[in-house]
């Protein structure tokens, strides 16, 4: 057996205060007359990217971008969409600019109708959000320039309609929590599906609804997670959105596609060439993610993801960058045995606080839960906070802890502590990683097929005969120390508990973590720990 891996020291941080974390998700073209094979594809970068391919008459796919109704997020997740003919993966160009109109030539050279961003108030078009289905329950949240509360609930709400994609995916690619470490982000690929969802028609359309948790179109504008992108301009300093929509120089939006791109989303349009400088265009969207990332994530197109046969690329980048509100000492930080799910031991570097302080936690039958908020602007902002879920280990497992809270409605809210507790023994380890997948396999198992293998997406492209999303690449990037991960701040304190003896809180082991929006309940990037040294 090899010696475990030795700390030698956390990685040097850019001078920062606050610590990043960035997704993205991407799709490409197939070729050969049909779609290609998911596996096959290749994909890197933060937050979504989807591509779309043509092919000879009969049915084909395209991969849903984010969000229609949603405004511009602007950085640290980022997702694309390409449209491409049957045997061409999606190419990418240059770099783009966070405003369409902060490049004069754009206005002369975009082949689409395209409208300026528009505000979009926090409460969405159209007067708010309906109120949740069912009865009982939390009945939404009220957001600033809303007329009605937006939904919250976890099978109402579009961000969480995306976590049993995220436990697709880790059983898959991480060994249910047991192989590696993972992060998602849900918001990301919700932004990216619901933009798609706004272009397709039909059976492909209601597909698409029905994985978002959604009626309509203007249910999915209401949901949480699509009025949260609008918002999050508003706390630029931590979290941003940007989108961007490459078409080829031979194709165009319809009207109502790049109109709702602009006005929800405030979405980059730029024509490129991709018949002829498949290679140019890769470039071009890899740096507007690299922008959108601050360099977090350079390389979500990799080479050869593009080439003549792509006609578009969808893609959104979510930036996420906060600081504790109660930030660690790092003169405190120490090292010790964090024990991995195989039964071995590495050395990893511990965060800890004063003894007997008090953190937001709270015990469940298997598992305890620390939530840790970070900075906010105040009043009317957003703001974040991370939660952090440790099973036991022995009545309870990491992959027994992911699958409830995935399947459980509302279980993340739920079980976020609302009140302080003394502590005892404090410990939760450093850690900074980066993963990144393809994702249409999964969406097929989880009933997302007809995009991939022939849907209707005649209300993203003229002449969209043909299209289909030949793949579907996510990659996530997420770095925690002693300053944060994400800024947020609990707003509401429930009545205090009696006192309680001092609750011990030492993530030595394996985690989950989520980072989540505090009003709204959105999850934002939700992820696993099983070795904190692991890149």
């Amino acid at each position: 057996m090899s010696s475990p891996p030795r700390w030698d020291g956390w990685p040097e941080t850019d001078g920062d205060d606050r610590t990043p974390v960035a997704t993205r998700t991407a799709s490409r073209g197939i070729g050969g007359g049909r779609p290609r094979d998911a596996n096959t594809g290749r994909g890197q970068g933060a937050g979504n990217l989807l591509s779309f391919g043509a092919t000879p008459p009969g049915p084909w796919f395209a991969f849903a971008p984010p969000h229609p109704c949603a405004p511009p997020l602007r950085q640290h997740v980022r997702a694309p969409v390409f449209a491409q003919p049957p045997r061409d993966p999606f190419p990418w160009s240059t770099p783009v600019f966070a405003n369409p109109f902060d490049d004069p030539r754009l206005a002369l050279t975009m082949p689409c109708p395209w409208g300026p961003p528009s505000q979009v108030p926090f409460g969405g078009s159209g007067g708010g959000a309906a109120a949740p289905k069912g009865g009982g329950g939390d009945p939404g949240v009220l957001f600033p320039g809303s007329a009605r509360p937006v939904r919250t609930d976890c099978d109402a709400d579009g961000g969480a309609s995306c976590l049993p994609l995220a436990r697709q995916v880790a059983l898959r690619t991480a060994g249910g929590g047991e192989a590696r470490n993972f992060i998602v982000s849900p918001l990301s690929f919700h932004a990216a599906l619901a933009l798609v969802a706004a272009g397709t028609r039909g059976e492909t359309q209601r597909e698409l609804l029905s994985f978002l948790g959604s009626d309509s179109l203007d249910d999915l504008c209401r949901a949480a997670a699509t009025v949260l992108v609008g918002r999050l301009p508003d706390v630029a300093e931590t979290a941003s959105f940007a989108c961007g929509v490459w078409v080829d120089r031979n194709r165009f939006l319809t009207p109502e596609f790049a109109n709702t791109a602009a006005s929800r989303y405030a979405a980059v349009a730029e024509p490129v060439d991709f018949s002829s400088e498949p290679e140019m265009a890769r470039r071009r969207v890899n740096a507007f993610v690299s922008e959108a990332t601050k360099g977090l994530i350079t390389d979500v197109l990799p080479p050869g993801s593009v080439d003549s046969s792509t006609v578009l690329v969808l893609a959104n980048a979510l930036y996420f960058k906060g600081t504790w509100a109660r930030p660690f000492d790092p003169f405190r930080t120490f090292t010790a045995p964090f024990h991995l799910p195989g039964g071995d031991t590495v050395s990893a570097p511990f965060m800890t606080a004063n003894l007997f302080n008090e953190q937001l936690i709270a015990v469940f039958p298997g598992f305890k839960a620390l939530k840790l908020p970070y900075k906010s602007g105040g009043g009317h902002q957003a703001a974040f906070h991370m939660l952090l879920l440790l099973p036991d280990g022995e009545a309870l497992k990491i992959g027994d802890l992911y699958d409830r809270a995935v399947s459980t409605p509302g279980f993340i809210r739920k079980h976020t502590p609302v009140d302080e507790v003394t502590v005892g023994r404090f410990m939760v380890p450093k850690f900074k990683f980066t993963f990144d997948f393809e994702a249409s396999e999964d969406m097929k198992k989880l009933g997302v097929t007809r995009a991939f293998r022939g849907g209707d997406f005649s209300g993203m492209v003229t002449s969209g005969d043909g299209l289909f999303i030949s793949g579907v690449y996510h990659k996530a990037t997420i770095e925690v120390d002693e300053l944060g991960t994400v800024a947020a701040a609990a707003t509401a304190q429930c009545a205090r508990m009696a006192r309680l003896p001092p609750v011990d809180f030492v993530a030595d082991r394996p985690f989950l973590f989520a980072i989540v929006e505090e009003r709204s309940g959105v999850v934002m990037f939700l992820g696993h720990v099983v070795n904190p040294l692991a890149g």
